[in-house]
């Protein structure tokens, strides 16, 4: 796929290579005097429209926000067109929400939502996206960086950017000043949190924020594993395990804490994620150990992934979020488990 940075896409519009077949597009003019980026003639089945079109470099909520209002005025303008914007890519969700907000809506993927009064209305979605984004912060998800929309989801309000980054150290995570500033001004252009001056950063859409995490989350790598029976006795286990786990290098994996959080019943052993050498730790155990699957009690798992670790609760109990997105990566059981653990994240009863 071609990256979004280097493409004009003034030069591309202005070059009539705007393209969504079967409709007839034609460029008539560019840089309107009446605002507008371009106004267009849209024809499909011997019927046209002309459209007064903003370009945008993308179509983040917050750039369509704007380029709606923005669109608006100028198509008022001497009722010179019907608006429209265009930009590199629109999901079919973009171009359903453009259309109820009354805005035609080209891509130069080879999308188009164009609805002309009285004459046509015409529908197309489907094609991928040929311009991704490449910036690196490619989202505020995904990765270390999603440690800013964790914490987030935690406090909802900061009355300074630092308070963040302390947030999120204090809660065993790393991560730069630098970063942090990148992934804010990404929630902010997604419209889930808002900055009424320089220093505070509040919540506005903690479900958006979840649905993010969820729809960006990526099991963690992980490297050797261990599996077997060990000769403690269940009702001394976690501590036993608490006292070797050294510094928060030892955590329950969501679904092994989930039973901290929801009613549920998982498998009748104990899984954790750990940073040492798993058979270092069972050494540490110091207790009559047989690797096997057969009445297995205990699962380590070697990975160097913070976000496992981060927020981890007593007990060794992963955190609320991290448990949810586990348990809402999983199957159908787990998912009505996940429900539960959502509701108490978002009601504030496990934070």
């Amino acid at each position: 796929m071609r990256k979004m940075n280097p493409v004009n896409f003034d030069v591309m519009l202005r070059d009539g290579r705007l393209a969504v077949p079967p409709l007839e597009i034609r460029v008539l003019a560019s840089r309107l005097d009446t605002g507008g980026d371009a106004l267009v003639d849209v024809a499909w089945r011997g019927r046209s429209c002309r459209f007064v079109a903003e370009l945008r470099r993308d179509a983040k909520p917050l750039t369509l926000k704007m380029a709606i209002e923005q669109v608006r005025q100028y198509a008022g303008v001497a009722e010179q067109g019907r608006p429209m914007i265009i930009a590199p890519y629109f999901s079919r969700e973009k171009l359903d929400q453009l259309l109820d907000a009354g805005i035609s809506a080209i891509d130069f993927s080879g999308n188009a939502a164009i609805e002309a009064p009285g004459e046509f209305l015409f529908y197309k979605t489907g094609n991928p996206n040929q311009y991704p984004d490449s910036s690196p912060i490619r989202s505020a998800y995904r990765g270390d960086g999603s440690l800013v929309a964790r914490v987030l989801v935690l406090e909802r309000q900061f009355q300074a950017v630092g308070e963040i980054l302390e947030g999120i150290r204090s809660r065993g995570g790393s991560l730069t000043m630098s970063m942090v500033s990148k992934v804010l001004q990404r929630l902010e252009a997604d419209l889930v949190i808002e900055r009424p001056n320089r220093n505070v950063v509040r919540v506005i859409q903690p479900e958006r924020l979840l649905e993010g995490l969820l729809d960006a989350y990526q099991p963690p790598k992980t490297q050797e594993t261990w599996m077997g029976k060990v000769a403690i006795p269940a009702s001394e286990f976690v501590g036993r395990l608490r006292g070797i786990a050294g510094d928060g290098g030892l955590v329950r994996t969501g679904e092994a804490s989930a039973v901290e959080y929801a009613v549920w019943a998982g498998e009748p052993l104990i899984a954790c994620y750990c940073r040492a050498m798993p058979r270092t730790l069972i050494e540490r155990l110091g207790a009559e150990a047989k690797e096997t699957r057969a009445f297995a009690n205990l699962r380590l798992t070697q990975t160097d992934d913070q976000l496992v670790y981060f927020d981890a609760r007593p007990n060794l109990t992963a955190s609320p979020l991290q448990t949810w997105l586990e348990m809402a990566s999983g199957d159908k059981r787990q998912k009505e488990v996940a429900e539960q653990i959502r509701s108490a994240i978002l009601t504030g009863t496990a934070r």
